[in-house]
This record gives structure tokens, sequence and C-alpha cells, in this order.
């Protein structure tokens, strides 16, 4: 008996743990979003003069932004440099007031008009434009928008995070973890549309992982599924839209369950069978998969080298030092390494905290088609994100002898970090034995590091200004 109450209290107290995990997250998330949109300087976030003036047009409130010592719609935070160093930070930009300016004036191209209302280019900028209205109601300056903008993007980013991590049934700490990176969080307290990507994708994940640990979908769902796909389709950046991939299995799941079992019981036979029919099927498979990737490579010289750029690329160091295009770096512990610098062991115990949140959760997946699937859809996404970067170039740089050798530039860790979900479906399969326990000390681990690197974040960025 006493054994029998003791494993209950103890299955109440991790439930426990488990219902507030949302709220620890909220808290967390909001005050180190405030400390981050209050501290860090403007246009910190890759191509965050853009993200204002798209924004700012939006709120019909295009002006231009070399009032304030920006010669164009860059990116990067060289030209506040000075204001910081003199002390006159506050004076620049929180005093002087806008100068308003036709979006027809705007020295980049395409910002001419507002984004069109298909895009995520519009979508993602709707909350900042809003922020933008609210700052300029307060005070017409770059500093006093810019600010408000970041401290009521993060107050709606947090809450809609809130509300999905509630929500989901499983998972709930690898939400949490992905959502307090120094990588996410810091968009979250910027302009940027990759709040509203990597939010869209969560919310489309929580509603897979509810369908699978329910067993079925119902009409409701259904509906959310379809919203939620709209949705990604529009106001997602473009390479997410290959998670909608998913779809198409949930349906021949959950309506078709027979060809569903069907498909099952073929994969497990080529699984088990090494002869015959099934060498026959794979060696065919991996056929049609070289001719896709020949006919698609065609645009970029052909497989051969664009295999050739993507080993050299990774087989040798053709851009060192810390810049916006290393991957590793900006995929969890740093939204912009040139100006951040952040300490390689920040991006480093990121991936621990990652894989620890993963083999944290519980087993929820039983078949295994499911994480092929997920897989699958994951490593496509990096393929199309390379694909489409395979050979190109920023414009108005010269093409040095790094690029023309193998490098690859263009490319952020941002663009993978929301499909890190992914890796829950392969992680909580049944069959997959690693497993971490206690969900409360994973929770205070994930909040310490979290707590720990977005405010060293803050400092390091700082402190580059002031003194490197």
């Amino acid at each position: 008996m006493k054994k029998r109450k003791e494993k209950k209290s103890v299955s109440s107290s991790v439930v426990g743990e488990k219902s507030k995990v949302h709220k620890v997250y909220l808290i967390i998330s909001v005050l180190l979003g405030m400390i981050l949109a209050v501290g860090m300087p403007f246009f910190n976030e890759p191509d965050g003069q853009y993200h204002y003036v798209v924004s700012s047009n939006m709120a019909n409130l295009s002006n231009d932004i070399s009032a304030y010592g920006e010669p164009e719609i860059g990116t990067g935070i060289d030209q506040q440099i000075k204001a910081y160093q003199q002390g006159d930070y506050f004076q620049t930009y929180y005093l002087t007031k806008i100068v308003e300016m036709p979006m027809s004036k705007q020295p980049r191209e395409g910002l001419t008009e507002n984004p069109n209302l298909k895009s995520y280019n519009f979508w993602g900028h709707i909350i900042p434009s809003i922020g933008v209205w609210l700052g300029h109601k307060i005070y017409p300056s770059i500093g006093v928008m810019i600010t408000t903008a970041r401290l009521f993007s993060v107050l709606i980013n947090s809450l809609l995070m809130f509300f999905i991590i509630k929500f989901v049934k499983k998972g709930k700490m690898i939400f949490v973890a992905l959502s307090l990176t120094p990588v996410t969080l810091n968009s979250f307290a910027s302009l940027s549309y990759d709040s509203l990507s990597f939010i869209l994708v969560a919310w489309l994940m929580a509603i897979i992982i509810n369908s699978l640990v329910d067993q079925k979908i119902n009409w409701w769902r259904w509906v959310e599924l379809g919203v939620t796909s709209i949705s990604i389709y529009f106001g997602a950046k473009t390479n997410f839209k290959v998670l909608l991939l998913f779809i198409p299995v949930l349906i021949i799941m959950f309506i078709f369950p027979r060809i569903y079992s069907k498909i099952s019981l073929f994969l497990s036979y080529l699984w088990r069978n090494k002869r015959g029919i099934s060498i026959t099927l794979l060696v065919g498979i991996g056929l049609l998969l070289s001719i896709l990737l020949f006919l698609l490579s065609l645009k970029h010289g052909g497989i051969f080298y664009s295999i050739y750029r993507f080993l050299i690329n990774y087989a040798v160091n053709l851009n060192p030092g810390l810049t916006s295009a290393s991957v590793f770096q900006t995929l969890l512990g740093s939204p912009y390494p040139f100006i951040n610098n952040s300490p390689s062991w920040v991006n480093m115990i990121w991936y621990v905290v990652l894989f620890t949140a993963l083999v944290n959760e519980d087993k929820f997946i039983k078949n295994k088609l499911i994480s092929i699937v997920s897989f699958g859809i994951f490593m496509l996404g990096i393929a199309a994100v390379y694909y489409s970067y395979m050979t190109y170039t920023l414009k108005g740089s010269p093409v040095s002898n790094a690029t023309v050798l193998g490098q690859m530039q263009g490319l952020q860790g941002r663009y993978f970090t929301p499909t890190l979900f992914l890796l829950l479906f392969v992680t909580c399969h049944e069959k997959f034995k690693i497993k971490i326990n206690g969900q409360k000390g994973v929770l205070i681990f994930v909040m310490s590091i979290a707590i720990v690197t977005n405010v060293l974040l803050l400092f390091s960025t700082l402190f580059g200004i002031y003194y490197l």
C-alpha cells in the first residue's frame, strides 16, 4: 500500500511540474524578452533596418532613416557605435523626431509600396507595425517607436507561445527550450518576421502532436489544421512550407487507415527483408532521387558541381571568423555573431540543452512511419535552403575567390531553428531507448541556461560596441 501511495505521489508531482511549465516559460520569456527589447542596439537582428522600414511603412509612418545616420536600408549596427561611445545615444535616437518621407523615395528596391497581402513579408510585420504605431503615439522618434514595437512584440509572441505550450499534450520541454534560445527570443524582441514563422510552425507541430497522442482527429481539429496550413503557406518563410507535407500523412493515417496500415507493413517488410524485391525497390527509389537531384542541380551547374560546393564548404574553412552565415553558430545560440560576440560555448551548451530536452520527453510515437517522414521532412527542409543559396552572392559585393571555390553565402541558422521540432518525432518513438528522467531538474537546467545566455547576449553585444 505504501509503495502504491508513493508512486501516486511521484506521478502527481510530475504532472504538477508539467502543468506549470507554460507558466514558468511566460515569466522567463517576458522578463528576458523585455531586457533584450530595451537593452539591445537597434537593428541588431539581421536586416534590422529593412524590418523597421517595412513596419513603419505598413503603419503609414514612412520616414527617412538617414536622419539617424543610416546611409541605406541595410543591416548591422555600425552607425550606432559612435553615439554609444560619445554618450549621446538617448539624445540621438530617443529625442530626435523622425523625418517623414514617402515610400517612393525609400532607397531600397521593393520598398516603394507595402508588401503583398499574400506574402510572409506582410503578415510577419503586422505585430511590429502595430508596435511602431503605438510608439509613435507616445513620441515620434525612432528610439521610442522601435522600443515600443519590441516590447509589444515580446508580449504578444510570448503569450502566443504560452498558449501553444499549454495546449500541446507532449513535448512541452522542447517547445520551452527552443522558444528561449537567444536566436528565438531575440527575434521575439525585434521587428523581424522570423518570430511569426517560429510561432506558426510551433502551432502546427502542437496540433500534429496532439493528434498523434489522441490517435484521432475530430472535425474541429481538421479545421485547425486547415487554418494553420493556410497561415504557414502565407505567413511563414518559404522553406517552412515543406512542413505541410505532414498533412497528407495525417489524412492517410486517420481517414484512410487501411492504406496507412498497408504502407506501414510494406515499409516494415522493406526494413526486414534485405533481398530480392526490397533491394530492387530501394535501388529504384535511389535512381529516382538521383534523377531529381540532377534536374534540380542543373540551375547550379549540375549535381556533381553542387555536391562539390557542399563538400568544399564544410571540408575547408572558407569563411573564418564569427559571421552571420555560420549555421552552427546562428541555429540556437547567437542571432548575429558578427555583432553579438557570443563565446563559442554558448552555442555548444544550447546543443546540449536541445538534446536533453528531446530525450526528456515521454515516448508517444508508436509507428516508424511518422519518425521516418518527420526526419525526411527535416532533411528536405535543409536541402531546400541549401539549394536556394548554393550559388547565392550578396548584392553589391564582389565575388571572392572563396565564393568561386565553394563558399555558400547567406545561410543562417534561424532558417532551420523552427524545423528542430521535427526531431521530437524521432526521439519520442517508443523504441528510442535514450531517456533522461526528472522533468523538474531538466526545467531548471533549461531555464538557467536561458537566463545566463540571453543576459550574456546583451552584455557581449554592448561590450563589443565599447571595446572591440
